[in-house]
């Protein structure tokens, strides 16, 4: 599906359209549309045949005209910025597979690879004005990259963010609304050239680029933009501020600036005032965007706010703000929380090869009962009834310091009263052998570093914190957010290329006291088990997250059991943020466990808070006599346990009446309850319904087979000391993809079999020789129609395809409805044999398509997760699981259980006319009469 308007006829438009009017400006030369539509003639011929192209040089005339030539010739383009050093650019260069740059400036020896193919682009633009052959646009995808911004990191690889042709068109429509382009409209280009110089030249507009020397120094900034008539230009709030506080009043009146927009950081009050008392001609607006959603939403600034943040304004309809608490739950209206973003044409599909950072900043969630794709931004917000956002400062990258994190402007703040600085940076480094340490560093005027130093005894440069300053912070702080040394300075250094503060380029401090503090116990653990040092730990991720394996987990796991007396599970110790680790453990060894009342009859239902586990509350809490309840077994993780069931039971619309949380866990013996209260809960339940399972693809195989197993025994000595019954979920990854039929009874582990499979063969053995009234069904696939699961496979795979506009040739998949799985679960349907059913129908779901391709090629053509891809080649026979299986049993199971027709289990056609809706359409999410529809039409034919 291609896009049926794109930038790049936009700007062949403004070529043919605005012919004699100057395009593009710097300090050394002018062209006109005309001759910038030569350059991209001449530069198409020698683009064909590469995918990815750099362009290297500094913003200016030959870096814009050659970014047109890219984006009209279909080229998507990665900027190279000459201030990075060689390692990265080389890596930008690998990690993208570029083998063209364009060069827009000299190249230093060793700075692009030997065997990069290299184009001038001053030499093609010095050649002299001609007729040229007509310019064509290339077609273009919606996913297609336009552009790629790479950034370097702080370990020296890239982060490279592609952002899709769809996502740039339709930000810039928007935005169209708010700043308008004319032909007579005359643009200074900062730093953030890549956005701001394609937008204004679809309209004809022209852009000037000052150098470095004109753009860093206030001064000559001015008379550059006064000497070309410049009437927009962005900036971030700090070089603005900068900029404004050297400019003299009289310079200011002479400016013809009649826009200012203000990207990059949060905007305070000071810097609004200096705006309008200087230039107040000027509209000054306030834009939040980050690349890897593009333009989001843009507000105007007309007077300061007093204590309130700025505003951003509402958000474009192609996004959704979602803001949550530290529960992951949404934020009531008004209430700041951490920012989030959902909106599939504007998000882009997330870090080239960086699988884990895509995973950690692109997150798959459920919200309000929606399994949603959102983008976590990192700042803290909050929204008002009518939707205008208002950003507060930053979360994420936040300062963290052993464990605690630091929210840098909520310190910022509290300092401001104390101290007298213009501008802040706290930041965490190390220092000498005290090891980690929070440092402020501000900068003060004079007037302010007399203040500072009359109430303080604060010198110019390196100061360890005041005992009494310390003493009056630790009323208002927590004693980890009390600075140890305090650094005044003249001006905080600005990056060249960011404007934004440059912590990197802050004094190190040197001072080789020892402190006194000790490490949390969890991190000191955690570096023991990967064999590094403490501070090379981030206690914001995971034993996994920072290249922890099975066996280093095992490490882990007896560490910590070791320190905290406590059973620790594998899953918690791999997968839970190491933070929360210490929250929980702590919080379990300095306090009772909460004591619900188990004295109502009842059924027991793990993995309750899960996919299958909600709905299978649902329609339990429905279906149970009234004087009966749902006892759901949920372990604290990464939200409280009560926070997330109640989160599922509501987004179900089950009342508090009708379940019971039991705060226990699968592995410890009596569920981690004291006896009192496990035989309690023992007398009220008459049966057990087993959703809980783990599917990690992260965890080996003995592990799982581990924890399965560890789970089984207690839930199976729970049914008999109960004398309750069981009914197990499996899976039909006890079998093969392929082949059959597949027999409703055990099998044995064969070659090629899964971890997650053998595990699940290894329970079924168990419950068959326990000898406990049970039921064992093999469930494959779950859809809701209403939410697709987005952990789900072939959720994954569908979502791709239709995205792409490509199927997998022979694609083929069971699958079944969620509450169908979920009624049969509750059925009538344990014995003393304790049969097996392969609930499935003999239909699969086969996705018809004209456009399809081989597994590879397909592959090729996809965005998909690293991990999904590497599942995808390693086996198969995912793409075209076609087995056949004896479902005699679950037909008569299911029989006694509903009236309809079993093949109404799995509804091939609603699924996929309600995901192709879904996947092809708008961010909004399909509504219930759209699945009624579906549902008609199927039943129609």
């Amino acid at each position: 599906m291609t896009l049926s308007r794109t930038i790049a006829e936009e700007l062949v438009r403004s070529i043919h359209k605005f012919s004699d009017r100057c395009a593009l400006s710097d300090t050394q030369r002018q062209i006109s549309y005309a001759r910038l539509g030569q350059y991209v003639s001449d530069l198409n011929l020698r683009l064909h045949g590469h995918q990815v192209i750099g362009i290297f040089g500094a913003p200016g005339l030959a870096m814009s005209a050659s970014a047109v030539a890219c984006v009209i010739h279909g080229r998507p383009f990665v900027h190279l910025d000459p201030a990075m050093p060689q390692m990265v650019l080389h890596n930008i260069l690998s990690e993208l597979k570029v083998s063209l740059v364009i060069t827009c400036e000299g190249l230093e020896t060793g700075q692009l690879p030997r065997d990069c193919i290299t184009i001038e682009a001053k030499a093609l633009l010095a050649e002299a004005p001609a007729a040229h052959a007509p310019i064509f646009t290339e077609p273009v995808l919606p996913t297609d990259p336009i552009y790629l911004v790479a950034t370097s990191g702080t370990t020296g690889r890239p982060k490279c963010i592609p952002v899709s042709q769809d996502a740039a068109f339709l930000s810039y429509e928007w935005r169209d609304t708010y700043t308008p382009y004319t032909p007579d409209t005359r643009v200074g280009i900062y730093v953030f050239a890549i956005w701001e110089m394609l937008r204004p030249l679809r309209k004809g507009a022209s852009l000037w680029f000052p150098d470095a020397g004109t753009l860093f120094a206030p001064a000559n900034l001015a008379d550059f933009l006064i000497q070309n008539s410049v009437d927009e230009m962005l900036f971030t709030p700090s070089f603005y501020g900068t900029f404004l506080n050297a400019l003299p009043a009289d310079k200011a009146t002479e400016l013809p600036l009649s826009r200012v927009i203000l990207n990059g950081e949060v905007v305070n009050d000071d810097l609004i005032a200096a705006s309008l008392r200087k230039l107040p001609n000027a509209a000054l607006w306030n834009l939040y965007s980050i690349c890897e959603t593009h333009d989001i939403c843009i507000s105007q600034l007309t007077s300061p706010t007093g204590d309130a943040p700025a505003s951003v304004g509402i958000p474009m309809q192609h996004l959704r703000a979602v803001i949550l608490d530290e529960s992951e739950i949404p934020c009531p209206i008004g209430t700041s929380g951490q920012l989030y973003f959902e909106g599939p044409r504007m998000l882009g599909q997330g870090y080239v090869n960086r699988p884990e950072e895509t995973r950690l900043r692109f997150r798959e969630m459920t919200i309000e009962g929606r399994e949603v794709r959102l983008y976590d931004t990192g700042d803290q917000a909050k929204q008002t009834e009518d939707g205008t956002l208002y950003i507060e400062g930053r979360i994420a990258h936040m300062l963290k310091l052993r464990g605690f994190s630091i929210q840098t402007r909520e310190l910022t703040d509290t300092m401001r009263e104390r101290l007298g600085f213009s501008s802040a940076a706290p930041w965490v480094a190390e220092v000498g052998e005290r090891g980690q340490s929070l440092i402020f560093y501000f900068a003060a005027d004079t007037a302010q570093a007399a203040r500072n130093a009359t109430k303080w005894g604060l010198e110019f440069g390196i100061n360890r914190i005041p005992a009494t300053l310390a003493a009056e912070l630790r009323e208002a702080l927590p004693h980890y957010c009390i600075p140890s040394y305090l650094v005044q300075m003249d001006a905080l250094p600005l990056h060249p290329v960011s404007g934004k503060a440059d912590v990197r380029a802050l004094p190190q401090i040197t001072d080789t006291l020892r402190g006194g503090h000790s490490e949390d116990a969890v991190i000191l653990a955690a570096a023991r088990a990967l064999a590094c040092a403490p501070a090379d730990i981030d206690p914001a991720l995971s034993f996994h997250a920072q290249g922890g394996d099975s066996l280093m987990c095992v490490n882990l796991m007896l560490d910590l059991e070791n320190t905290y007396g406590l059973p620790i599970d594998f899953d918690l110790a791999m997968n839970v943020p190491l933070h929360r680790i210490d929250q929980l453990l702590t919080q379990e060894a300095d306090a009772a466990s909460p004591v619900e009342n188990f004295d109502r009859p009842g059924i027991l239902l793990t993995g309750a808070t899960g996919f299958l586990g909600g709905h299978v509350l649902a329609q339990a809490a429905r279906g149970l006599p009234e004087d009966e309840i749902v006892y759901c077994l949920v372990r604290d993780k990464n939200r409280s346990a009560r926070d997330r069931l109640d989160q599922v039971a509501k987004t179900f619309g089950v009342a508090h009446s009708r379940y019971v949380i039991v705060h226990g866990t699968l592995d410890a013996p009596y569920f981690g309850l004291a006896r009192e209260s496990y035989s309690e809960l023992g007398q009220a339940v008459t049966k057990v319904v087993h959703c809980a399972a783990m599917v990690n693809l992260a965890i080996g195989r003995q592990e799982m087979l581990d924890w399965s197993a560890r789970g089984m025994t207690t839930v199976l000595e729970f049914c008999r000391d109960a004398q309750a019954d069981l009914r197990f979920t499996s899976s039909t990854a006890v079998f093969p993809d392929r082949g059959g039929p597949w027999p409703e009874g055990l099998t044995p582990v064969w070659e090629g079999c899964t971890g997650y499979g053998a595990a699940k063969i290894a329970a079924e053995d168990t419950i068959r020789a326990s000898g406990i009234s049970s039921a064992i069904v093999r469930l494959p696939s779950l859809y809701d129609l209403n939410t697709a699961n987005q952990r789900d496979i072939y959720e994954i795979i569908l979502a791709a395809s239709f995205n792409a506009a490509h199927m997998p040739k022979g694609l083929a998949f069971p699958m079944v409805d969620v509450t169908a799985a979920a009624a049969f679960l509750l059925g009538d349907i344990a014995t003393s044999e304790a049969p097996i059913y392969n609930l499935l129908p003999d239909q699969r779901i086969t996705p018809q398509s004209p456009h399809t391709l081989e597994t590879g090629d397909w592959l090729d053509a996809v965005e998909l997760d690293a991990g999904i891809k590497k599942v995808i080649s390693e086996f198969p026979d995912t793409m075209c699981a076609d087995a056949r299986f004896e479902n005699a049993a679950a037909r008569a199971a299911w029989k006694r259980i509903s009236d309809k027709p079993f093949e109404s289990i799995s509804d091939s056609e609603t699924l996929l006319t309600l995901r192709q809706k879904a996947y092809q359409g708008e961010p909004a999410l399909t509504s219930k009469s759209d699945i009624v529809k579906a549902r008609a039409a199927s039943l129609a034919k």
